[in-house]
């Protein structure tokens, strides 16, 4: 019986100790997950991040063709210097670039919300007609969701009565149920049958 005790006294003290020492070599550090309701990651120096902004920007430049991995950090950057610093001048800009970057990296849907961001977080926005546009735009020809398209359209037509983009917006709303191809032959029979 007391070797039956000493063994189980054994026992408890070795998985005693490997709990303890388990334990002990977890960090303290608490890991946060972007999706956690209390995560708030640092925000980083305006005048660093602004730099690295730019550096970033001159490399899409200058590079002969789009490099796809320049793109899609940018489109990152873009929008975490508008989550840092939202009240800043250059955050629509930013999103605005972001949202041509993620189309011209076959992701339109991304750019659709970049432009939907800047619409509501950004109502005063200077470039806020080109924004609209290109949103009933995108949505139309690239993702032909020709349902919110017409929504989009018509919303650009109500807020911008005056723009010169407002017969595009009406043509659209009334051809939108025809196909690139369709719409294009449309136009040239009307073309060949206007007297010359």
């Amino acid at each position: 019986m007391d070797f039956m005790n000493s063994m189980k006294i054994t026992t408890l003290l070795v998985i005693g100790f490997f709990t303890f020492f388990i334990n002990s070599c977890g960090s303290d550090e608490t890991i946060y997950d972007e999706k956690q309701e209390d995560y708030a990651p640092e925000a980083p120096d305006y005048e660093t991040f602004s730099k690295e902004l730019q550096t970033l920007e001159d490399k899409i430049v200058k590079s002969q063709t789009p490099d796809e991995t320049l793109l899609k950090e940018a489109i990152t950057k873009f929008q975490d210097f508008a989550a840092f610093f939202p009240e800043d001048a250059k955050s629509p800009d930013y999103l605005l670039k972001a949202s041509d970057y993620a189309l011209l990296i076959g992701q339109p849907e991304k750019s659709v919300k970049l432009l939907v961001r800047i619409i509501e977080e950004y109502p005063n926005y200077n470039r806020m007609e080109s924004v609209m546009f290109n949103k009933a735009s995108h949505q139309d020809f690239e993702l032909r969701d020709t349902t919110n398209a017409k929504i989009s359209y018509q919303q650009f037509i109500d807020k911008y009565p005056n723009s010169d983009l407002v017969d595009d917006a009406q043509n659209r709303i009334k051809y939108i149920s025809l196909t690139l191809d369709e719409l294009a032959d449309k136009f040239i029979k009307e073309l060949e049958s206007k007297p010359q």
